[in-house]
């Protein structure tokens, strides 16, 4: 499980442009419980440029460099808890990346023996590490290569089939393409792992902990997972995707 973040902008534009100095403390503050590495994504006008690593965010002086890096005008950061018996080394680290996409996740699908049965064979040969999520994001891209390049339908194909034959706790994710940021928000609030986040001792309220919310503005629009001050952000309800458009930041919810 993780917390993820991510935005759109009108322009290139820091992370901590975006969410302000003490933001950026109070969100990298949680990497002291999501402490299995992080990693960063950016639409720059050249294509996605990506950065992960197997380190604890608040302890990388990477991280924070580029935290306040005008990276890109879409991207999105990431701070890993790994699924117990996913290993912590850097091809596990996300985002993951597929041509001009890429996706983080939090959440976990289970049973875990029978991951390899999500893809098709051809997709499954396409893995660059071990975990649930990068399988989750190849089936979103494998729906997409069948359907004529239709996101929202490849999401909900996703979401539907991992539901329906899975037994998964959250898909939430952030998933970058080249005209649109997508944030999927699905969880089951009889799956929240609600012990564990309490043996933890973090911030978050474990009721709320796959709670997404956004926040619109003029010039960004900037989504996030809980545990840090979001005073004023709007809840994206479960079962849902904020789709704001890249080029002009409508957002819309579906």
């Amino acid at each position: 499980m993780c917390r993820i973040l991510g935005y759109c902008a009108r322009d290139h534009v820091s992370v901590t442009e975006l969410i302000g100095s003490q933001g950026l403390t109070a969100f990298t503050a949680l990497s002291a419980w999501h402490r299995d590495g992080w990693g960063m994504a950016a639409q720059n006008g050249d294509g996605l440029r990506v950065t992960k690593s197997q380190r604890q965010a608040s302890d990388d002086p990477d991280y924070l460099r580029l935290a306040g890096a005008e990276l890109g005008d879409t991207g999105l950061v990431h701070l890993r808890w790994a699924t117990p018996g996913l290993a912590v080394e850097d091809r596990n680290a996300h985002p993951f990346v597929y041509g001009e996409f890429a996706l983080a996740h939090n959440g976990a699908i289970h049973p875990q023996d029978r991951l390899p049965g999500l893809l098709p064979p051809d997709w499954e040969q396409r893995l660059t590490s071990g975990t649930d999520s990068e399988r989750y994001f190849l089936h979103i891209m494998a729906g997409l290569d069948a359907n004529g390049g239709d996101v929202m339908k490849a999401v909900a194909d996703t979401v539907r089939h991992i539901r329906d034959g899975y037994e998964p706790n959250s898909l939430n994710a952030i998933l970058l393409g080249p005209d649109a940021l997508y944030a999927i928000a699905w969880h089951d609030p009889d799956r929240i792992p609600i012990e564990s986040i309490r043996a933890r001792n973090s911030p978050e309220v474990p009721e709320c902990y796959f709670n997404l919310a956004y926040r619109q503005t003029p010039d960004a629009v900037v989504v996030a997972s809980t545990g840090w001050p979001q005073d004023g952000w709007t809840p994206l309800p479960n079962d849902s995707v904020l789709v704001v458009d890249r080029a002009t930041l409508a957002a819309r919810v579906e």
